[in-house]
């Protein structure tokens, strides 16, 4: 798959990731896949005593 379409997809799935227009599961799942199975540098952000991981992009 081309880069630069790679790269739009997974900002798109990031978007939707945080205007919460699908499941935070889904996303990572999608995110996961473009990725092709490398996460990227996580950003944790702590809500209560629970971390999550965000994936900024590949």
């Amino acid at each position: 798959m081309d880069e630069m379409r790679k790269k739009i997809i997974i900002q798109e799935i990031n978007s939707w990731k945080e205007s919460r227009m699908l499941p935070e599961q889904y996303c990572n799942y999608l995110l996961a896949l473009y990725c092709q199975g490398e996460l990227p540098p996580s950003k944790s952000i702590e809500t209560g005593s629970k971390k999550t991981a965000s994936f900024p992009g590949c």
